[in-house]
């Protein structure tokens, strides 16, 4: 659960105990991991701009990559992740819920990315990440027509999975995701004859354990 007590800014005190968090994940065996704000209003509110704006090219450069690595790394997680998003999420925070593998929002949530209209580009990967998650179209009217689209909106084009008013209600099978999406995460790299041998070897390997 995020909760700085304020706007839910990712600064760099947060980025690293959210890191520190997701190294501790990798060591555990678990089907399902869910983040969520603690707040009722507000998933994230993005970077902390006046820390930002204090930044060096050096520690600038080290805050992005940091973000970077981090979003990746939730990404290559091998459990089902799940962000649920109650409210406003904006900006970094964008970036950080398309590296989860679904979105579960309710309705009153909104989703923005205002870094055109700031004079900024996301260090954190999100002009790039949107390929797996929504359309060219989606990812225009967020990225450079600074849109504020609300749940229903994102739905429609990809942004968020499933809707709803009380999150923890939405059921979800986790069976058989780790085979599946170690499947997808070397499906870019691997030939069609690796891939089916790839998911014999996982098939037989996850009911072994079962």
């Amino acid at each position: 659960m995020f909760d700085d007590g304020g706007m839910n800014l990712l600064s760099s005190v947060a980025l690293e105990e959210l890191g520190q968090a997701i190294r501790q994940l990798q060591t555990v065996n678990c089907e399902l991991l869910t983040f969520r704000s603690g707040r009722a209003d507000l998933f994230a509110a993005g970077a902390d701009m006046s820390e930002m704006q204090r930044f060096t090219q050096h520690e600038a450069e080290e805050f992005s990559r940091v973000g970077q690595e981090l979003f990746e790394t939730i990404e290559q997680l091998p459990m089902l992740t799940l962000a649920f998003i109650d409210g406003d999420c904006f900006g970094g925070a964008l970036d950080l819920a398309m590296a989860f593998d679904l979105r579960f929002a309710t309705p009153r949530s909104r989703f923005s990315h205002p870094g055109a209209r700031l004079g900024i580009i996301t260090g954190f990967g999100g002009t790039s990440r949107w390929r797996s998650v929504v359309t060219p179209a989606v990812a225009r009217r967020l990225f450079i027509g600074n849109e504020v689209l609300t749940a229903s909106q994102a739905l429609e084009g990809g942004l968020v999975d499933r809707i709803a008013e009380q999150l923890d209600e939405l059921d979800v099978d986790t069976s058989s995701v780790r085979p599946v999406k170690e499947l997808v995460l070397h499906a870019a790299r691997l030939s069609q004859r690796q891939l089916v041998d790839l998911s014999r070897h996982l098939d037989r390997l996850y009911h072994s354990r079962r």
